[in-house]
């Protein structure tokens, strides 16, 4: 029988209407040897009553409380506190299946692997979608550097999310987690995460359920965040590059579209702000050869992005037209 102690970080914040079905999943797993740290970043709606209720169920429940600091940080106390050789992250409005760690640490010895990841299921109020891809194989082991990266970039079996992964945790020892709930978090954790294993094996079980919230700060109104956030992007598009030069076309194609997110933003907020607004529009306009050649970039979306560059303050005009009429 598999015996690896799991911790199961769950970053809480103002997540009353979905916590339950998410601790009510963790609480179902067949797989027994596991903690799950609930880490209550500064909520005000009742979460943490939530929270302290299944410790009182289950002794394996913990709950720490923190002033709010952002997702990341939430996750890096639980990370601190935590003593499990192996590290699943999984998010408040989310829930797993409870076959998730059974299937995934028996997949982790079975591969020597130091990554597994799940397939993802998406879902909202009116729907559900596959999140993720696979080629159709039970198990798939990368071993090297180049299909590691290929299977991100290119074929999308790995995705760009602290979620769905079960990781072993000399894996995060070193990891810097950001601060103030940048968006692109998840990015480059994952990229961190990627870079630093020698062995990922993808599954093809559907395992995660990712609620698909609006109110998500990937779907904000701009802000100081925004900015941090384009360069970060920059700097991990740039970073990619160097390490993956076959693949540049691909990597400005993923990363534009993560940057016009920037733009989006300004729209909601129905104003151009001009130092993240140029420097978007001078960067895209640097590697717009780049984009133009991928081929899993959108003929729409080289589309915007060609109009925001020549006409960006227009481009953030009638977006924010669009934010008014649907909500979006």
């Amino acid at each position: 029988m598999i015996t690896m102690k799991i911790s199961i970080v769950i970053p809480v914040f103002n997540a009353k209407e979905y916590l339950e079905r998410c601790l009510d999943s963790i609480l179902s797993q067949e797989y027994e040897d596991y903690e799950a740290i609930m880490v209550n970043d500064g909520s005000t709606d009742g979460s943490a009553d939530i929270c302290l209720s299944y410790c009182k169920k289950d002794a394996r429940f913990k709950y720490i409380y923190q002033e709010n600091s952002g997702p990341d940080i939430a996750r890096k106390t639980g990370t601190d506190a935590s003593d499990g050789e192996w590290l699943l992250y999984v998010d408040a409005d989310d829930h797993i299946s409870d076959k998730m760690l059974a299937t995934m640490s028996e997949t982790a010895v079975e591969s020597d692997a130091d990554i597994v990841c799940c397939q993802i299921v998406r879902f909202n109020e009116n729907r559900e979608w596959n999140g993720s891809r696979n080629t159709g194989e039970r198990i798939k082991v990368l071993k090297n550097k180049k299909d590691i990266y290929r299977a991100f970039f290119v074929t999308e079996e790995l995705i760009g999310t602290y979620y769905a992964k079960l990781i072993r945790r000399s894996i995060m020892d070193k990891y810097d987690f950001i601060k103030d709930g940048l968006i692109g978090e998840d990015i480059t954790a994952a990229l961190y995460m990627f870079d630093k294993a020698n062995t990922i094996a993808v599954i093809s079980d559907k395992l995660y359920f990712y609620y698909q919230n609006r109110k998500s700060i990937s779907h904000a109104k701009y802000s100081f965040r925004h900015m941090v956030s384009l360069n970060n992007y920059i700097c991990l598009r740039d970073e990619m590059i160097q390490k993956n030069e076959a693949l540049e076309t691909r990597i400005c194609g993923y990363f534009a579209g993560y940057q016009m997110a920037v733009a989006t933003a300004m729209g909601r907020n129905g104003s151009y702000e001009k130092d993240a607004g140029e420097l978007l529009r001078r960067d895209l306009k640097d590697h717009w050869e780049s984009i133009k050649k991928d081929k899993k970039t959108s003929v729409f979306m080289k589309c915007c992005i060609l109009f925001y560059n020549c006409l960006p303050k227009v481009f953030v005009g009638l977006f924010r037209i669009l934010y008014l009429l649907t909500g979006r």
